[in-house]
């Protein structure tokens, strides 16, 4: 009986030494069942809202932050706000339109990717909904 919960927990180890599992669970929890992944210095998520409403609070949230925006395009199912931030760190926000109703967010800060930051953005964007 207890090999059988020995294996699963000596699988998990690696993600929880190496803190893998503890930004996932972190991120997971902001946005409340796992709706936000951190991977590779890109945060993403979904937001239950059109790609037009999603772009324009990815604006209001990157101004509420004192962002420079340097690019911003709004296709009918993509969109991108490449912005400065005012340490210099660039933010970028990738929105896609998964459904009419429905968007993909992406957002990356730095040049490695800030995790709190990031999620940060994102709880602003959702603020402006």
């Amino acid at each position: 009986m207890r090999a059988r919960f020995a294996m699963p927990l000596l699988m998990a180890l690696p993600l929880v030494a190496t803190g893998c599992f503890a930004g996932l669970f972190a991120a997971g929890t902001v946005a409340g069942a796992g709706a936000l992944v951190w991977q590779s210095g890109w945060l993403r998520g979904t937001l239950p809202e059109p790609i037009d409403r999603v772009h324009r609070a990815s604006k209001s949230a990157m101004g509420n932050f004192k962002a420079t925006v340097e690019k911003d395009t709004l296709g009918p199912r993509s969109a991108v706000l490449d912005t400065t931030l005012p340490d210099g760190r660039r933010a970028v926000v990738e929105v896609r339109a998964l459904t009419e109703k429905e968007t993909q967010v992406r957002i990356r800060v730095g040049f490695w990717g800030d995790q709190a930051f990031s999620i940060r953005i994102f709880e602003q964007m959702k603020k402006h909904l």
